[in-house]
């Protein structure tokens, strides 16, 4: 099991929607899921929505995070704008499962009347994909899962968290993920 926890960001640092099947009988096996989600490994992009309280040098700071401390996808940061970027505030949400529970992450994180200027995607990410897994997740898709025995295995993710977990069924992969909102989503 992993976990993503939203972090905070010092001010050192800058010195330096799921679409999910419905049933079980509709999730995708290794193989389809490999074809799904984006390699481990990949290369991420990463989005900056300046606000109006970000100077020039804080928005070139965010442009460049990702090649200062490259953070695994799906990621967001959310800032107070009142206390500016290097406020212990700040927050940074990482290895999601998808870019709007890094987003909530972020936010919850960063408390009352935070916005979200940057979010870390894979290279190439769209709206809408059928399976959505953190970089971690996938990099377990990949060894551990492939590893389980062919006739029985199963993943579960938990979308608000990050947690996931495999297991040599969907129940099984729901208790090593976790968290209250585990469901399956690779079977087989």
């Amino acid at each position: 099991m992993a976990r993503a926890k939203p972090a905070r960001i010092c001010a050192a640092l800058f010195g330096l929607a799921i679409g999910l099947p419905a049933a079980a009988q509709d999730l995708p096996g290794l193989r389809d899921a490999r074809d799904l989600v984006f390699a481990e490994d990949g290369a991420v992009e990463w989005q900056v929505f300046p606000d109006a309280s970000l100077s020039p040098a804080d928005i070139a700071t965010l442009e460049q995070i990702n090649l200062i401390q490259p953070q695994p996808y799906y990621a967001a940061m959310a800032i107070h704008p009142a206390s500016g970027l290097a406020s212990p505030r700040t927050s940074l949400a990482a290895n999601y499962h998808d870019e709007d529970n890094a987003r909530a992450a972020a936010l919850a994180a960063c408390g009352e009347a935070c916005v979200v200027v940057m979010v870390i995607r894979p290279e190439g990410w769209q709206p809408g994909r059928a399976l959505q897994l953190s970089a971690e997740a996938t990099a377990a898709l990949a060894d551990d899962y492939r590893a389980l025995a062919r006739r029985a295995r199963a993943m579960a993710i938990s979308p608000a968290t990050g947690q996931w977990g495999i297991g040599e069924s969907p129940a099984a992969a729901i208790a090593a993920c976790g968290a209250e909102d585990c469901r399956a989503v690779i079977e087989g």
